[in-house]
């Protein structure tokens, strides 16, 4: 079973949780590797570290990926996207590791911005229309309708669709 699959391989259709006969068929010179389940124990828990030196509000997701809530913080004179930008540098300077940062006032949002750009992608902070776009492309067509997303996202204006994002993450528009 192939526990996680880099870039290169990738984009030979080699994912996660694939069996290995089926991966060979998809890229048959992949080179596997056996898992270093404590060296990625370590870094996980010193990126952790890293993370709370801004923030208290961490909510790990897995051994490489956590929402941080940083609304609240300081550093960076509070701005979410310089606190991501020195994350990511910390962490590649410490660990020699490279790391996506998504910036939005939803997780679903941050996610997709952190996604886009991997790996190692900078820091993408979602604007009204950034909003739009991905609200747009997460939804299925009754939603799209019902919400106005699509052809009828200019009735309603893509401020309107991030400030209502923001509304139902229990941030003040």
């Amino acid at each position: 079973m192939i526990s996680t699959a880099n870039y290169p391989a990738r984009k030979f259709g080699v994912r996660s949780a694939m069996p290995t006969a089926t991966a060979l068929k998809l890229c048959p010179h992949l080179t596997l590797l056996p898992g270093r389940f404590d060296a990625y124990k370590e870094a996980s828990n010193h990126i952790r570290e890293i993370f709370s030196r801004y923030t208290s509000r961490i909510e790990p997701l897995s051994l490489d990926e956590a929402y941080l809530d940083v609304s609240d913080s300081e550093h960076c004179h509070g701005s979410a996207t310089l606190i991501a930008q020195e994350i990511r540098q910390t962490i590649e300077r410490e660990l020699r590791l490279t790391a996506s940062a998504g910036v939005a006032p939803v997780k679903f949002l941050a996610k997709i911005a952190s996604d886009m750009n991997k790996p190692n992608g900078p820091v993408r902070y979602r604007s009204p229309s950034g909003g739009r776009v991905c609200a747009g492309a997460a939804a299925g067509e009754n939603t799209r309708r019902r919400e106005g997303i699509g052809s009828e996202a200019g009735k309603y204006g893509p401020a309107n669709l991030w400030r209502c994002a923001k509304q139902r993450s229990g941030h003040a528009a």
